[in-house]
């Protein structure tokens, strides 16, 4: 007489999926293993893009008359409250992407999504700078400065990510 351990219950309907099923002779107790072998595939992670709004040619003075020209346009007394509201999002989105549409982040820039302690990448980038400086040539004072900004960046990078974390906590804390 069957008992529920000989039994496979399984959410897959999928028969492609499912390559084998049987009984290992193996005598771990006076009940025989009983396994089924299925094929997973994980779908590819699509990668995520950062997008956010370009604020490289955004004039506020210019926004705020265009915003204020499109909600004039918009009839208070034509509909409930909210028809009226998602209009006025609408409008407001429409006016934002005309004046600060988005764009996708760079690859620099979606490297400083991940780390949103560093604030000041200018001195990153002097750093980079006196590396190769100091590739090119074997001067040891160059090489000696190199190390020195090096290190002290180093320090200032990890103080500014321990505050930002301290931060977070509190923030959470108070919360």
């Amino acid at each position: 007489m069957p008992t529920l351990l000989y039994h496979i219950y399984t959410n897959i309907c999928d028969e492609k999926r499912i390559n084998d099923a049987g009984i290992t002779l193996y005598d771990i107790s006076d009940h025989l293993p009983v396994f089924r072998k299925l094929k997973l595939h994980h779908p590819t992670q699509q990668k995520i893009k950062p997008k956010f709004r370009c604020m490289k040619h955004f004039d506020p003075n210019t926004f705020l008359t265009d915003l204020s020209h499109n909600l004039n346009n918009l009839n208070p007394e034509a509909g409930e409250v909210n028809t009226l509201s998602n209009k006025f999002v609408k409008v407001v989105n429409d006016t934002l992407d005309k004046h600060a549409p988005y764009r996708y982040a760079s690859r620099k820039e979606k490297r400083s999504f991940n780390k949103p302690w560093l604030t000041n990448l200018h001195s990153i980038a002097k750093k980079n700078t006196l590396y190769r400086k100091q590739l090119t040539t074997n001067n040891p004072n160059i090489i000696r400065q190199y190390k020195s900004y090096r290190n002290k960046l180093t320090h200032l990078k990890e103080i500014s990510k321990q505050n930002y974390y301290k931060q977070a906590f509190q923030k959470c804390h108070h919360a």
